[in-house]
């Protein structure tokens, strides 16, 4: 039997006594409550030095303790005999110096993720697609545990590292998706701290970077070859509900769902579904000829079998030029050669919008207030830039 500081070189290090119990595969350690700066401790007694002054009667009155804890030791020892095991110590100690046992604490990641996701629902902040967005990344931390029961504590920077690496093998994540993915459970594990849970901070250390994606965006050309295909009544819907975001220049969860109620004079008002702030949409005659051909009755459609149809509608139109599409993995970067129709998806129409805008030389704080767009810099992300644009204002500049 004896006692050790658990943290000999913290300043006020807990005493803890260690006991050897026969047919246990380690020593039995009980923490006693007590703490004492080591330079007050004698490693060779393993007791507190004896001292004058004030230093010297904490010391006596902690040595008459941990006496205390000797003798019940002893005295529980002779009790059981060799039938004392590590929780029978534990508990004798607990009921002779009145120590109330807490209850375990769930502290596994799957607990909490499970938590998390319950208060996204009540609090309803945001929209159900990203709660399923939640839901994937937290399955594929599911998937990475194989069984195991990883607690938030085991969270530092090696597993972390580890999670990673997993999800750009089994998944074969670019480094944006990567980027999306990470920032999803970096967000849940931000809320872990703010409920009181000590989560290691390795979290905010792991950095990934996403890359400029070669995303495109379609010309004025481009919108009236669309809008002159004939075609039949089901890809024709496609084409206009996606020619509707193009001349609206909103996100495709707000342009497939405009409603009458929503006109004030020649103007659209719309509240964003994804960031809850207001878009002021001009009913231009193009966009209002549109949405009165379905009488503003325009049906929901998945982008899962909407991006394919309207990517064939492009096809159709002859976007077939092929684009140089480079995308990171990590350390290892892959081109693939596409042709401009395969990069069009239901996304393209609002970035559509602000590049011929922005060409048109309408001003940023006008199409943020079209598009609802609040940040400059993610505005600048939409822009992409027009070969045949750039060209022409060469050449007029220097013909």
């Amino acid at each position: 039997m004896a006692f050790r500081l658990d943290h000999p070189k913290r300043e006020n290090a807990q005493i803890r006594l260690e006991v050897y119990i026969p047919g246990e595969t380690s020593r039995f350690k009980y923490n006693t409550g007590r703490n004492i700066n080591p330079k007050n401790w004698d490693k060779k007694k393993c007791f507190p030095r004896v001292m004058r002054g004030k230093e010297g009667d904490r010391n006596r009155d902690l040595t008459l303790v941990l006496r205390e804890y000797e003798y019940q030791v002893q005295q529980i020892k002779d009790l059981y005999g060799k039938s004392l095991t590590a929780s029978i110590l534990k508990k004798q100690l607990n009921e002779y110096f009145h120590v109330e046992e807490e209850a375990p604490v769930d502290l596994s990641v799957d607990y909490y993720l499970n938590l998390y996701v319950e208060e996204l629902k009540n609090v309803g902040e945001i929209e159900s697609r990203s709660i399923r967005s939640y839901k994937i990344t937290f399955n594929k931390f599911k998937k990475f545990e194989k069984g195991k029961r990883i607690l938030l504590t085991d969270l530092d920077n090696d597993t972390l590292t580890e999670f990673i690496v997993f999800l750009r093998s089994k998944y074969k994540l670019n480094d944006n998706t990567l980027y999306r993915n990470y920032g999803f459970f970096k967000t849940f594990l931000n809320w872990c701290i703010k409920k009181g849970v000590k989560v290691p901070l390795a979290f905010k250390d792991i950095k990934i970077s996403p890359f400029e994606t070669d995303d495109i965006a379609l010309t004025e050309l481009d919108l009236d070859t669309l809008a002159g295909l004939e075609l039949d009544e089901r890809l024709e819907k496609y084409r206009d509900l996606f020619l509707i975001g193009c001349y609206s220049g909103q996100r495709y969860s707000d342009y497939s769902v405009f409603e009458k109620s929503d006109v004030q004079g020649d103007m659209i008002i719309k509240r964003a579904e994804k960031t809850e702030t207001h878009s002021f949409i001009p009913l231009h005659p193009k966009l209002k000829t549109l949405l009165d051909k379905y009488d503003w009755n325009l049906k929901s459609i998945s982008i899962q079998i909407f991006n394919p149809n309207i990517q064939k509608i492009c096809k159709m139109a002859g976007f077939t030029e092929e684009i140089k599409n480079t995308v990171y993995y990590g350390a290892k970067k892959e081109v693939v050669m596409k042709q401009r129709w395969q990069m069009v998806g239901s996304h393209t129409a609002r970035r559509t919008f602000i590049t011929i805008a922005a060409e048109k030389l309408m001003p940023d704080h006008i199409i943020m207030s079209i598009t609802g767009i609040r940040d400059p810099k993610t505005l600048n992300k939409y822009k992409k830039i027009n070969k045949e644009s750039i060209t022409a204002s060469v050449f007029k500049v220097f013909s």
